[in-house]
């Protein structure tokens, strides 16, 4: 039985290395891992997806038959949709599935909750991530206009250790500065859905083999503060969480700066279609093992 050719786009990233080492331990698949740096690892091949003819040349070449989009630029996200995006749907056959990762910055206004049939809001121009969430907008649009098989899947803030061993820059940095005996400070009225990279990964691998086609909120059902985010997580990796402080943002700093207050997800929908299990921030396993520790 011929093997899917899956190519993954970003798989150097964070989230990116974690969809790769997933798939990799999948026998049913014949995968293609890009990265943009030449630093990445040899086995991933260089691509620059605003390079329209070498982007329609690997294209050509490898002719995949599913797509995952996990790249992401906090500065040239615009440039990425509206270069290789396009390139990649005006050559992606009707029958190809694509997997694209989206974000919960497309909800600008901050109400919480929201769920997939909920109508995007541009994030304001004085947030410094409006250029990236806005140009997530206009991706996930041009998608649903061009390629019905697809799958768009939105996540809050991704977290955890991956599988190469590298932590997200939150968590980093959480413990540079508590085991330097230092103190940070977190909004405690500032909501998301945070959501761990294993659980992001084993999501995306199984929708890739599924039938479900449509936009899809990853994470677990309750949302959490930056303050109970970080208080938590310090509890967990045996820092001195005493040292995690809250703060408050009111509404009128928080209009003032673009910042939408709740930007949380409502995740019944992958919980009721999915096997993969997504973990509260701060879960054990059974044993009591710490699910980052390992210890």
């Amino acid at each position: 039985m011929e093997k899917r050719r899956v190519l993954l786009l970003g798989a150097s990233g964070y989230l990116g290395s974690q969809i790769y080492q997933e798939l990799l331990r999948d026998n049913a698949i014949d995968l293609m891992g890009t990265c943009f740096s030449v630093q990445a690892v040899h086995q991933l091949l260089r691509v620059d997806v605003t390079d329209t003819p070498s982007f329609s040349a690997i294209l050509q070449e490898f002719s995949p038959h599913d797509v995952i989009w996990a790249l992401m630029s906090a500065t040239d996200e615009r440039e990425l949709i509206e270069n290789g995006l396009d390139v990649l749907l005006s050559q992606l056959p009707e029958k190809s599935k694509f997997i694209f990762v989206s974000t919960d910055g497309i909800f600008g206004k901050g109400t919480g909750s929201y769920r997939e049939e909920d109508q995007p809001e541009p994030l304001d121009e004085s947030n410094p991530l409006a250029t990236y969430s806005n140009a997530k907008i206009r991706g996930e649009a041009r998608i649903r206009e061009r390629h019905p098989n697809h799958v768009i899947v939105r996540v809050g803030p991704i977290y955890g250790r991956n599988a190469v061993g590298q932590w997200d820059k939150r968590i980093a940095s959480m413990c540079a500065y508590l085991e330097a005996g230092g103190e940070i400070s977190r909004t405690g009225n500032l909501y998301k859905t945070f959501v761990h990279v294993e659980d992001v990964g084993n999501a995306i691998h199984e929708l890739l083999h599924g039938s479900y086609l449509g936009t899809l909120h990853l994470g677990p059902a309750k949302k959490e503060s930056y303050y109970s985010f970080f208080k938590k997580m310090a509890l967990l990796l045996r820092q001195n969480a005493d040292s995690v402080k809250e703060t408050l943002l009111t509404e009128a700093e928080a209009l003032e700066r673009g910042i939408p207050l709740d930007t949380s997800l409502c995740t019944k929908k992958a919980q009721e279609l999915l096997k993969t299990r997504f973990r509260q921030v701060g879960w054990k396993n059974a044993n009591g093992i710490d699910n980052d520790k390992g210890e």
